[in-house]
């Protein structure tokens, strides 16, 4: 499953924005029991699972040996045979089929789907006369298409189950012969069995949030989860949830690797932005969320900001240094000269914004999309917060609200309906930039309120080229070009 593998149990590979086990689930009445063998990365999904649909009659079994060769489908059964006396449906956790079960549960059957004769070898297929099967071949070529098995079947008592333990049977197929079976043609069948195939099957799916090589998103069953390859990530987000709750969606849980809160009801402020809005979010942004700290250590403030202002910056230079070793910065965008990032960057006076603070508790990733309205309640709810600042739980208002600006020239909605241009001839650059609507009227919004407080708005658009050259190296071509001669151009109007 390419770069889900290293990731993920192939269960809680997302599509449309729920894994493919909660799909599964979702198909049976409320009151089913469900029996879950647990292999590879197995306690990542008793994590999401318990936790995600825990209303849910669920039980776990653990598989003790699930290496590639020794074991298989037919060993998951096996072990989990003390609950499913009596009869049983299978699927496995990559199968999502539209098929009527309720109207068949009086005899065995198999479901099954014509696949090409080209890919008859990936598959265990059969003959059949009927509803009645001939013959079962598995993994063997065929000169025409053929109805593959595609892991959902039904044994409406024990004798399949008899059969896998009487010859210790690895494949479900073994447990085929002398049982009276049916095959049934499922409807709408989609097969999640490869990486490529995912793809192909969720090309279509608007995305929910830019991709990340070690972050996953999941809306299931009213609930917002979030996976990291680092468990730590999850835990430090819980953390900071918890120091100020007010702002934050409800029931925050950090569980393994997945950190796990209510949807929030209403919708991003991208979506319903109005001026009046906009001084609203500021004004709950002052009240509720940029709370300050009961103390400050100011030697270690000058040094959480230096390492994540100056620090940080280059080594995501060295990141896209390393990423095109044979590329320079433009020379030109959209018809303005500019200087190289090198340049830009000597140019900054690092102390001016490690000193010059406003130390709160912050967002960090403080946007448009990244807050939720609810218009009948005018409640805000903060989303999708950063980790921490520098290692600490607060930071640098002056970051949320340089954050705030950049969404407001480059809308990140727009972004992930990828409206942006890049186009590169002779080290000149042309970029289409899609801002929000009127986003002169929020920036002056934005600096009369920054006025007002009494702080620098010369170091908030400082810092808006600054945030765009990070986010460069941690996305791909071309947007992480785009970024680049977007912090070009804005260096050049701010660094005189």
């Amino acid at each position: 499953m390419g770069p889900f593998s290293r990731m993920v149990n192939k269960g809680l590979i997302p599509y449309d924005n729920k894994p493919l086990i909660s799909h599964i689930i979702d198909k049976f009445p409320t009151d089913t029991k469900f029996v879950i063998g647990c292999g590879h990365m197995g306690q990542q999904v008793k994590d999401y699972v318990g936790n995600v649909h825990s209303e849910k009659n669920i039980v776990f079994v653990d598989i003790p040996d699930y290496s590639e060769g020794n074991t298989g489908p037919a060993t998951t059964i096996q072990h989990c045979a003390e609950h499913l006396k009596g009869g049983f449906l299978w699927l496995a956790c990559d199968t999502l089929f539209d098929f009527d079960y309720t109207s068949r549960m009086d005899h065995n059957w198999i479901g099954v789907y014509p696949v090409d004769s080209t890919i008859s070898q990936d598959y265990c297929w059969v003959t059949r006369d009927g509803d009645d099967i001939v013959d079962v071949k598995n993994k063997i070529a065929s000169p025409r298409a053929v109805d593959a098995f595609i892991g959902l079947m039904y044994a409406k008592d024990d004798e399949y189950l008899n059969n896998l333990q009487r010859v210790g049977a690895k494949d479900t197929f073994e447990g085929f012969p002398g049982l009276e079976l049916k095959a049934h043609t499922v409807k709408n069948w989609l097969d999640f069995g490869t990486y490529e195939k995912w793809q192909e099957l969720s090309v279509e799916l608007p995305e929910i949030s830019f991709p990340k090589p070690d972050e996953l998103f999941y809306h299931d069953n009213g609930k917002i989860v979030k996976y990291f390859t680092k468990e730590e990530h999850a835990t430090r987000r819980w953390a900071r949830a918890g120091k100020n709750s007010q702002c934050m969606p409800g029931n925050v849980q950090a569980v393994g690797n997945f950190l796990i809160h209510d949807y929030a009801v209403g919708d991003i402020v991208y979506n319903q932005y109005t001026p009046n809005v906009y001084r609203a979010m500021l004004d709950w942004c002052e009240t509720k969320l940029w709370v300050a700290p009961f103390d400050l250590d100011e030697k270690n403030i000058y040094s959480s900001c230096r390492n994540f202002y100056y620090d940080k910056t280059m080594d995501r230079v060295d990141q896209l240094r390393i990423k095109y070793s044979d590329w320079s910065e433009c020379t030109e965008v959209n018809g303005y000269p500019v200087e190289n990032i090198d340049t830009y960057l000597s140019k900054i006076d690092w102390k001016w914004l490690c000193t010059s603070t406003e130390w709160r508790f912050i967002h960090g990733d403080l946007h448009f999309d990244n807050t939720i309205y609810d218009a009948a309640t005018q409640q805000f709810t903060a989303i999708d917060w950063r980790t921490d600042f520098a290692g600490n739980i607060y930071g640098d208002l002056y970051y949320d609200l340089a954050k705030m600006l950049g969404g407001l020239w480059l809308s990140y909605k727009a972004v992930k309906q990828d409206l942006i241009g890049y186009e590169e001839v002779n080290d000149r650059c042309t970029i289409s930039v899609p801002s929000i609507d009127n986003a002169e009227v929020y920036q002056e919004i934005l600096k009369a309120w920054v006025i007002k407080q009494g702080l620098d708005w010369q170091k908030v658009i400082t810092l808006v080229p600054i945030i765009y050259l990070n986010m460069s190296p941690l996305h791909e071509a071309p947007f992480d070009k785009f970024l680049v001669a977007l912090s070009q151009l804005h260096f050049s109007r701010v660094l005189k």
